[in-house]
Formats: C-alpha cells, structure tokens, sequence
C-alpha cells in the first residue's frame, strides 16, 4: 500500500492545477519497541504481561475510571493513569521505571528488558476495514474537475487491486451535485404547475420559462467572469434563479393577456406591454443584482461561501433581464399567432366537413 501510495503521489504532482498534494502514510520515524527478556523476568518472577502492562500505564497512560462533577448532566470524563508530564523526554529515561517482583523485591525495567530503537508508522490508517493512505490537496480547479483527474491518474497507475474513493469535500460534492440535479429539475416541473394554474394555459407556462435556461447561461457565465467554481453554493444559486427569473416574464405575459382580451391584437397589446413592464422589471432585478454585488466582490463575512451563490444568481438575473425583453415576447408572438391560425383552419375544417 505505501509502495503504491507513493507512486500515485508523484503522479499526481504532475499536475500542477491540483495544487499542493500531500500524503499521511508516513512509515519511517523513529520508535522504540520494548524487548522483555522472558527467562530472566520468569527468573525473578515478573510476568511478561506485568512488564508491558507497568511501561504502558507509565508511559501511553490507561483510562481506569470515569469523573462526573454533577451528575445527571451526561457529562462524564476519563480518568488517565500515567506518569507525571514530562518524566520521559529520551529512551534512557526508562529505567526509571521499577517493577515489584516476588517477594516484593522492586527491579529495575532494564533487568529484564531491553528496547530497540526502529523505524515505523506513525498511524496505520484504514478505510472500510482496507489499508489506505489518505491524500490531502488544495486544487487550483473546481473540486469536480481536481476529481476527475485523480481518477483519470488513478485509473492509469495504480495495478488491479486497487482504487481511489473521494472522502471529506470531494465525497460531498459528488451527493450533491446528484441533489442539485434533483432540486432543479423538481424546481422547473413545480414552477410550471404553477404557472399552468395561474395562466389556465399548459403553453404559455413554456413561454415564461423560456428565461430559465437564458438565467442558467448567465450564471455559469457570471462564474467564469468571476474566477468562481461550479460548487454545492453556485448550484444553490441556480437553482435560486428558476424562481427569480420567472416573475419578470410573468409581469410581461400576465399585462400582454390582459390587453388582448380588451381587444388589441397581439403584436399591438405587445407593444404596449413592453414599455409598461420595463420599469418594474429593471427595478426588481436591479435590487437583487446590486444587494448582492457586496457578496460578488468578496466582502463582508463568509465571502467564501457566498460569493459563488451571489455571482451566479447576479449573471442569471443580468442575462434573463436583457434577453427575456427581447425572446419573451416574440415566442410569445409566434405562439398566440401560430395558434391562431390553427384555431382558425380547425374552423374552416369544421364547417367544410
């Protein structure tokens, strides 16, 4: 496993865009291991098990009962047996240590045992219940992108036997991002049952939301402009923006509806909408737009976590206002008029018949 680990280390670093690549599986610093000198300990009637059990409690320590100041709180704490801080500071220190043989006769550690100075892991690490060696990085990408090429590097070194699991960020980033999908897509299926309710229509909804995928453009581009990555907090951000977006093209089809059952025609009631809903809808978007330019550019508190949310959620709302006054209401032209005609040849169809 550390033969291996090794190897996909200095494959990894090959990649500068991952960053600095560190690993935890460290197998040569200096330890001590304790030799007991079984016939000489037998000679003066010290078991083995008493001589390792005295230079465990002495020098690692042994929880031998619980403390709780007030009880009932659940609070309760260990109560650790161990030489005093500072005892041992060299392996020489040890033979400080006495152990009481038979007859009550104390004896000292290096009587009966002798330790080796060796070198050894720090940790054996496992992960489910397999040796493993856990990598740290700080990428210079996105976390999706730092975990593709792990895995790209990863499938072209290490030998069958073997394999990479994303722990920590990584791991999350991978359920949530599956979330996220989810999110969305049950955000645009509610927003359109919602709209379908409200307009009593199953293709005007369509009409509406045809500013979502235009917000979704923007965002991805308001990162790219930004320097921000595609993480768990820009997603929460476009997902944000299925709801934000909608309402300026519900402000435009609701008045352009309401004109054309007074009698104007389709191309004059939009007309006449335009001008009257540029306003509210400039108005609406440039307070979401400018209350979250603070975030965008990184101040205040948790700049981290907020500015790829505010920087994608600023370049929806700036695409989905400048191009939904332009593509909302001429799909919305070529919808009531394409269903004019065809309400019209279904008549003349009906009558001929």
């Amino acid at each position: 496993m550390a033969e291996q680990s090794r190897r996909l280390l200095q494959a990894l670093r090959r990649h500068p865009e991952l960053g600095t690549i560190d690993l935890d599986l460290q197998l040569e610093l200096p330890q001590l291991r304790l030799r007991v000198d079984r016939t000489r300990a037998r000679q003066l009637g010290l078991p083995a098990r008493e001589v390792t059990l005295a230079v465990n409690v002495l020098a690692g320590g042994l929880d031998v009962a619980k403390f709780n100041d007030e009880p009932g709180d659940g609070e309760r704490y260990d109560v650790r047996l161990k030489a005093a801080e500072g005892s041992f500071r060299a392996p020489a220190d040890l033979r400080q240590i006495f152990l009481r043989a038979s007859g009550g006769r104390l004896v000292r550690l290096d009587t009966v045992a002798r330790w080796e100075e060796r070198v050894g892991p720090a940790v054996v690490t496992r992960f489910d219940l397999r040796y493993s060696g856990n990598f740290f990085a700080t990428p210079k990408v996105s976390e999706g992108e730092a975990a593709a090429i792990v895995k790209q590097v990863a499938a072209s070194s290490l030998p069958r036997g073997y394999r990479v699991k994303m722990i920590g960020r990584a791991e999350e980033f991978e359920k949530t991002a599956g979330y996220m999908l989810f999110a969305l897509v049950a955000a645009v299926v509610l927003v359109y049952m919602v709209l379908a309710s409200q307009f009593n229509a199953f293709l005007q909804p369509l009409v509406i939301m045809a500013a979502q995928p235009l917000a979704v453009v923007g965002g991805l581009a308001g990162l790219w402009l930004t320097g921000r990555s595609l993480n768990m907090f820009s997603m929460m951000g476009l997902v944000l923006l299925m709801g934000l977006v909608a309402k300026n093209s519900i402000l435009l089809v609701d008045l352009t509806n309401q004109l054309c059952l007074q009698g104007r025609g389709i191309d004059e009631a939009l007309r006449e909408a335009c001008p009257v809903r540029l306003r509210p809808v400039l108005m609406t978007s440039l307070t979401v737009i400018v209350t979250m330019l603070p975030a965008v550019l990184g101040l205040g508190a948790a700049s981290d976590t907020a500015a790829p949310l505010a920087a994608a959620v600023v370049g929806g709302m700036v695409s989905s206002t400048l191009l939904t006054l332009v593509v909302v209401p001429a799909l919305y032209s070529l919808l009531e008029h394409g269903l004019r005609r065809w309400r019209k040849a279904d008549t003349v169809t009906g009558d001929r018949g």
